[in-house]
């Protein structure tokens, strides 16, 4: 079915308790809910969920976060439901930062379509291909942040709610004439457990961006210096760090460094930036080259290989077959086995099936399409 115009629907902005008290009247008769929000990472340095959009049957709700009114009741029972969104991974995760947020079900449009083999999968692409329409991208780096948010916003933030319905239903009959909406529900439920994990994050190396491996001692103490006034600089302004000075310039200061006894001269800064990060970039270039050599940061060194490498011919074996099933059913081969389940499965020598299970870690519909196939040592050839 392609829809010739775009779907339209009444858009009730919630701001206030009245507003939020309606809302959650009309969320308790509905069972599934299609949802979308807008964050400002791209504008602040501490991100926030600005604006949630939920589409509850015949209307569009742009829940308001940033205006005060409690989103305790409302998260309480959106949890209940069954969530419809495209490319949930962002969106779960910071409900799940902000308030804990855990769902019931989800089904990720985004998902569906790279299960069902669509090279183009992102929401603008899906749009086009199903209904033949082209969304509107130029608020896409909007700060929505900003209040009042003007009609033009508003309007964006609710179409990408408006072609879910749609979507899902279309989504939903293709997997099931292929067999594989048993394999997104299990991809979604594993979603759902992932964003509730907390990401490890190395403190200790953050500043360490592309490009710095190639740098010795003192020049790593001059990108850490800069790279730490930079980030103090974001922190103050409430602004991404990249708005502040991009990357490149802080590398930059650090490559022009030579070793010791040479002279010294600090690149150029752009023209655009205020005398006060001038003075306040040289200072931090100036303190790190202060700095005794015994402070200076080292290169880190590769991480070592723990344990044995995988035997070759085996690891040959796995990929030919996993990249062999996935031609046959037109799919990214890393949706039926990455590189790491591969190499942890090829270790467990692929002789028995309950060791390789174990190693592999993956979901039953993974295990079904390859767990024979691998064990099957005639299949396998040296590289």
């Amino acid at each position: 079915m392609n829809l010739l115009t775009a779907p339209q629907y009444p858009i009730q902005y919630v701001d206030s308790p009245e507003d939020m008290a309606m809302l959650l009247e009309k969320l308790s008769h509905s069972r599934q809910v299609f949802l979308d929000l807008e964050a400002d990472s791209m504008h602040h340095y501490f991100a926030k969920i600005c604006l949630i959009q939920i589409l509850l049957d015949d209307q569009c709700f742009l829940i308001d976060p940033l205006s005060g009114i409690s989103l305790e009741g409302f998260l309480k029972a959106l949890a209940d439901k069954e969530l419809i969104l495209h490319g949930a991974d962002y969106d779960l995760r910071m409900l799940y930062q902000a308030s804990g947020f855990r769902p019931l079900k989800v089904f990720d449009t985004m998902l569906a379509a790279q299960l069902l083999g669509k090279t183009g999968f992102g929401l603008a692409s899906l749009v086009h291909a199903y209904f033949g329409i082209s969304l509107k991208k130029d608020q896409q780096k909007a700060d929505w942040s900003l209040r009042p948010l003007p009609p033009g916003m508003l309007e964006y933030g609710a179409q990408d709610t408006f072609f879910l319905p749609e979507l899902h239903r279309q989504l939903t009959e293709e997997l099931t004439a292929k067999n594989r909406l048993d394999w997104h529900t299990e991809c979604c439920a594993e979603l759902v457990k992932a964003t509730a994990r907390s990401k490890e994050v190395d403190l200790e190396n953050t500043w360490r961006i592309d490009g710095s491996a190639k740098l010795y001692p003192r020049q790593l103490a001059v990108l850490k210096s800069l790279w730490i006034f930079r980030d103090q600089c974001a922190q103050g302004a409430d602004l991404p760090s990249f708005k502040i000075l991009p990357s490149d310039i802080l590398l930059r200061f650090a490559l022009c460094v030579p070793p010791i006894g040479e002279p010294t001269q600090a690149p150029s800064l752009p023209s655009r930036l205020q005398p006060k990060l001038k003075t306040g970039c040289l200072e931090a270039f100036q303190n790190a080259l202060a700095q005794p050599s015994h402070l200076w940061p080292q290169p880190l060194r590769p991480p070592k290989k723990n344990g044995p490498s995988p035997n070759p011919t085996v690891l040959a074996h796995l990929k030919a077959v996993r990249d062999q099933l996935a031609e046959a059913l037109e799919l990214d081969p890393s949706l039926l086995a990455t590189k790491s389940t591969m190499t942890a499965a090829a270790l467990t020598g692929c002789t028995s099936a309950v060791k390789i299970s174990e190693a592999a870690k993956w979901m039953k519909w993974q295990e079904n399409l390859l767990l024979n196939a691998w064990l099957n040592p005639q299949q396998r050839k040296s590289p």
